[in-house]
Protein backbone atom coordinates (compact mmCIF):
# COMPACT_ATOMS: atom_id res chain seq x y z
CA UNK A 1 0.00 0.00 0.00
CA UNK A 2 1.39 3.25 -0.94
CA UNK A 3 2.12 5.80 1.64
CA UNK A 4 -0.35 8.66 2.80
CA UNK A 5 0.61 12.20 3.73
CA UNK A 6 -2.22 14.51 4.88
CA UNK A 7 -1.24 18.02 3.94
CA UNK A 8 -3.38 20.81 5.51
CA UNK A 9 -2.85 23.90 2.79
CA UNK A 10 -4.32 27.15 2.64
CA UNK A 11 -4.15 29.12 -0.66
CA UNK A 12 -3.46 32.31 1.43
CA UNK A 13 -0.04 30.77 2.16
CA UNK A 14 3.23 31.40 0.67
CA UNK A 15 4.84 28.37 2.34
CA UNK A 16 2.16 26.32 0.99
CA UNK A 17 2.72 27.75 -2.73
CA UNK A 18 6.65 27.27 -1.48
CA UNK A 19 6.32 23.90 -1.12
CA UNK A 20 3.89 22.84 -3.73
CA UNK A 21 6.76 21.86 -6.18
CA UNK A 22 8.15 19.34 -3.69
CA UNK A 23 4.15 18.19 -2.90
CA UNK A 24 3.92 17.30 -6.41
CA UNK A 25 7.18 15.55 -6.64
CA UNK A 26 6.31 13.55 -3.54
CA UNK A 27 3.24 12.06 -5.60
CA UNK A 28 5.18 11.54 -8.45
CA UNK A 29 7.35 9.18 -6.23
CA UNK A 30 4.40 6.89 -5.50
CA UNK A 31 3.16 8.40 -2.25
CA UNK A 32 -0.43 9.36 -1.80
CA UNK A 33 -0.60 13.00 -1.08
CA UNK A 34 -3.97 14.24 0.54
CA UNK A 35 -4.66 17.55 0.35
CA UNK A 36 -6.96 19.28 3.17
CA UNK A 37 -8.06 22.57 2.63
CA UNK A 38 -8.12 25.07 5.39
CA UNK A 39 -8.88 29.09 5.43
CA UNK A 40 -6.08 31.41 6.01
CA UNK A 41 -5.18 31.66 9.69
CA UNK A 42 -6.13 35.16 9.71
CA UNK A 43 -9.83 33.87 9.00
CA UNK A 44 -9.31 31.04 10.70
CA UNK A 45 -7.14 31.48 14.04
CA UNK A 46 -7.69 35.67 14.02
CA UNK A 47 -6.74 36.21 17.48
CA UNK A 48 -3.16 34.53 16.69
CA UNK A 49 -2.89 37.92 14.28
CA UNK A 50 -4.35 40.52 16.25
CA UNK A 51 -1.69 42.87 16.67
CA UNK A 52 1.14 40.65 15.49
CA UNK A 53 4.18 42.48 15.79
CA UNK A 54 5.47 44.28 12.92
CA UNK A 55 8.97 42.93 13.51
CA UNK A 56 7.84 39.49 12.99
CA UNK A 57 5.96 40.62 9.40
CA UNK A 58 8.72 42.89 8.48
CA UNK A 59 11.09 38.89 8.72
CA UNK A 60 8.14 37.20 7.06
CA UNK A 61 8.33 39.08 4.07
CA UNK A 62 11.97 38.92 3.78
CA UNK A 63 12.03 34.95 4.49
CA UNK A 64 9.66 34.13 2.44
CA UNK A 65 11.14 36.32 -0.58
CA UNK A 66 14.51 34.26 0.15
CA UNK A 67 13.43 31.07 0.13
CA UNK A 68 11.21 31.99 -3.26
CA UNK A 69 15.06 32.89 -4.87
CA UNK A 70 16.32 29.66 -3.07
CA UNK A 71 13.99 26.91 -4.46
CA UNK A 72 14.45 29.27 -8.00
CA UNK A 73 10.55 30.04 -7.69
CA UNK A 74 8.61 32.89 -8.94
CA UNK A 75 7.05 34.52 -6.18
CA UNK A 76 4.58 38.10 -5.33
CA UNK A 77 1.61 38.65 -3.00
CA UNK A 78 -1.70 37.73 -4.81
CA UNK A 79 -2.71 40.71 -6.98
CA UNK A 80 -5.55 41.40 -5.64
CA UNK A 81 -4.94 39.43 -1.99
CA UNK A 82 -8.00 37.22 -2.03
CA UNK A 83 -8.43 38.60 1.71
CA UNK A 84 -9.27 42.26 2.69
CA UNK A 85 -6.87 43.65 5.29
CA UNK A 86 -7.41 46.95 7.01
CA UNK A 87 -4.83 48.99 5.54
CA UNK A 88 -1.35 48.48 7.06
CA UNK A 89 -2.59 45.40 8.96
CA UNK A 90 -3.23 42.01 9.46
CA UNK A 91 -6.90 42.64 10.63
CA UNK A 92 -9.20 41.56 8.62
CA UNK A 93 -11.66 44.50 6.85
CA UNK A 94 -15.08 43.14 7.33
CA UNK A 95 -16.18 39.93 7.99
CA UNK A 96 -17.97 39.20 4.67
CA UNK A 97 -14.88 38.23 2.08
CA UNK A 98 -16.02 38.04 -1.21
CA UNK A 99 -13.21 36.78 -3.17
CA UNK A 100 -11.92 34.57 -0.85
CA UNK A 101 -15.45 32.60 -0.42
CA UNK A 102 -15.94 32.37 -4.09
CA UNK A 103 -12.21 31.08 -4.49
CA UNK A 104 -12.69 28.40 -1.63
CA UNK A 105 -15.92 27.07 -3.20
CA UNK A 106 -13.27 26.10 -6.38
CA UNK A 107 -11.15 25.15 -4.07
CA UNK A 108 -13.33 22.29 -1.90
CA UNK A 109 -15.09 21.69 -4.96
CA UNK A 110 -12.00 20.61 -6.93
CA UNK A 111 -11.00 18.67 -3.77
CA UNK A 112 -14.05 17.00 -3.73
CA UNK A 113 -13.76 15.99 -7.48
CA UNK A 114 -10.30 14.79 -6.70
CA UNK A 115 -8.86 16.75 -8.28
CA UNK A 116 -7.20 19.12 -5.44
CA UNK A 117 -3.28 18.71 -6.55
CA UNK A 118 -3.87 19.93 -10.34
CA UNK A 119 -6.03 22.74 -8.59
CA UNK A 120 -3.16 24.10 -6.92
CA UNK A 121 -0.88 23.05 -9.38
CA UNK A 122 -2.76 25.68 -11.86
CA UNK A 123 -4.86 28.29 -9.40
CA UNK A 124 -2.57 28.12 -6.22
CA UNK A 125 0.59 29.06 -8.55
CA UNK A 126 -1.58 31.71 -10.52
CA UNK A 127 -1.95 33.78 -7.12
CA UNK A 128 1.25 33.49 -5.95
CA UNK A 129 3.83 33.32 -9.16
CA UNK A 130 3.61 37.11 -10.05
CA UNK A 131 1.41 35.57 -13.44
CA UNK A 132 -1.70 36.93 -13.03
CA UNK A 133 -2.70 40.29 -11.97
CA UNK A 134 -6.00 40.74 -11.75
CA UNK A 135 -6.92 37.16 -11.09
CA UNK A 136 -10.57 37.61 -10.43
CA UNK A 137 -11.00 39.13 -13.12
CA UNK A 138 -12.88 38.10 -16.10
CA UNK A 139 -13.26 34.25 -17.27
CA UNK A 140 -9.29 33.46 -15.64
CA UNK A 141 -10.04 31.19 -12.74
CA UNK A 142 -12.70 29.19 -15.59
CA UNK A 143 -9.90 29.07 -18.16
CA UNK A 144 -7.38 27.87 -15.51
CA UNK A 145 -9.96 25.12 -14.04
CA UNK A 146 -10.52 24.00 -17.48
CA UNK A 147 -7.05 23.05 -17.80
CA UNK A 148 -7.73 20.06 -15.17
CA UNK A 149 -10.84 19.45 -16.49
CA UNK A 150 -13.32 20.91 -14.44
CA UNK A 151 -16.49 23.66 -15.34
CA UNK A 152 -16.45 26.35 -12.97
CA UNK A 153 -20.07 26.80 -13.28
CA UNK A 154 -20.37 22.82 -12.59
CA UNK A 155 -18.32 23.11 -9.44
CA UNK A 156 -19.64 26.26 -8.14
CA UNK A 157 -23.39 24.52 -9.07
CA UNK A 158 -22.11 21.83 -6.82
CA UNK A 159 -20.20 23.70 -3.97
CA UNK A 160 -22.21 26.59 -2.25
CA UNK A 161 -20.69 28.56 0.34
CA UNK A 162 -22.32 27.12 3.16
CA UNK A 163 -21.33 23.85 2.18
CA UNK A 164 -17.63 24.89 1.49
CA UNK A 165 -17.27 26.57 4.99
CA UNK A 166 -18.20 23.57 7.17
CA UNK A 167 -16.32 21.48 5.38
CA UNK A 168 -13.84 23.83 6.21
CA UNK A 169 -14.71 24.07 9.27
CA UNK A 170 -14.22 20.51 10.36
CA UNK A 171 -10.75 20.91 8.51
CA UNK A 172 -9.72 23.82 11.03
CA UNK A 173 -10.71 21.25 14.13
CA UNK A 174 -9.12 18.35 12.42
CA UNK A 175 -5.50 20.21 11.72
CA UNK A 176 -5.43 21.23 15.51
CA UNK A 177 -6.13 17.50 16.35
CA UNK A 178 -3.57 16.59 14.22
CA UNK A 179 -1.05 18.57 16.34
CA UNK A 180 -0.33 22.25 15.08
CA UNK A 181 -2.44 25.19 13.79
CA UNK A 182 0.21 26.74 11.14
CA UNK A 183 0.45 25.62 7.86
CA UNK A 184 1.59 23.85 5.68
CA UNK A 185 1.48 20.64 8.44
CA UNK A 186 2.19 17.73 6.76
CA UNK A 187 0.55 14.79 8.71
CA UNK A 188 2.29 10.78 8.29
CA UNK A 189 0.88 7.78 10.12
CA UNK A 190 -0.45 10.28 12.80
CA UNK A 191 3.40 12.13 13.35
CA UNK A 192 2.99 15.91 12.86
CA UNK A 193 5.42 17.85 10.32
CA UNK A 194 4.86 21.67 10.78
CA UNK A 195 6.19 24.05 8.26
CA UNK A 196 7.70 23.54 4.72
CA UNK A 197 11.35 23.24 6.46
CA UNK A 198 9.93 20.07 7.39
CA UNK A 199 9.77 18.73 4.18
CA UNK A 200 13.04 16.54 4.33
CA UNK A 201 12.04 15.02 7.52
CA UNK A 202 9.00 13.86 6.80
CA UNK A 203 10.98 12.32 3.87
CA UNK A 204 13.36 10.89 5.87
CA UNK A 205 10.45 9.20 8.03
CA UNK A 206 8.68 7.47 5.05
CA UNK A 207 12.00 6.42 4.01
CA UNK A 208 12.85 5.16 7.21
CA UNK A 209 9.44 3.77 7.76
CA UNK A 210 10.04 1.87 4.04
CA UNK A 211 7.66 3.81 2.08
CA UNK A 212 10.03 5.77 -0.67
CA UNK A 213 13.26 4.04 -2.25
Amino acid sequence: MAPRVEVYYSLQSDYCYLLLDRLIGLADEGVQVEIVPVLGGVLRLPHRYQGRDELEQQYFEADTKRLAEFLELPHAYPDPSPIDFKPGSLWIAEEKQPRNEYLCRLYVGAVRAGRAMAFLDVVGRMLWDGSTPGWDQGDLLSRAIAKIGLDLAEVLEGTSWDSAKAELDRNAEAILAAGHWGVPLMVYEGEPFYGQDRFDHLVWRIRQRGGLQ
